[in-house]
């Protein structure tokens, strides 16, 4: 059993309905690969998360062990939303390629809207 369970990890759950907005909170900056999910209730850095993550591929919720590596607090002075980073630190079901792959498979002229952090 891995250690997040005897950790007292966070559930979090992400759906993210289409490849924009794949593309839109997927942090590749994150060595390993990260994801940005907006929340009221930031974690504190260095939370274990068992994210459950649904992408567009296949529609079907995954469950992915990450860490809080993140935070942006809801008083930002972009008027950004609450969000918490979360860098994936046992991707054992592939999330990251598949994250990859749809993003690849967008339009090469399409604007990445960035998410200033």
């Amino acid at each position: 059993m891995s250690g997040i369970a005897e950790a007292g990890a966070r559930a979090l759950s992400v759906v993210l309905r289409d490849p924009e907005s794949v593309q839109r909170y997927f942090l590749p900056q994150i060595k390993g690969g990260g994801i940005l999910v907006e929340t009221p209730n930031p974690l504190p850095m260095g939370t274990d998360v068992l994210l459950m993550i649904t992408l567009p591929d296949t529609g079907q919720r995954t469950p992915l062990q990450g860490r809080v590596v993140w935070i942006m607090p809801s008083d930002n002075r972009d008027g950004h939303p609450a969000a918490i980073g979360i860098r994936f630190t046992n991707d054992r079901s592939g999330v990251l390629t598949r994250i990859q792959s749809i993003i690849s498979s967008l339009p090469k002229n399409q604007k990445r809207e960035i998410l200033a952090f």
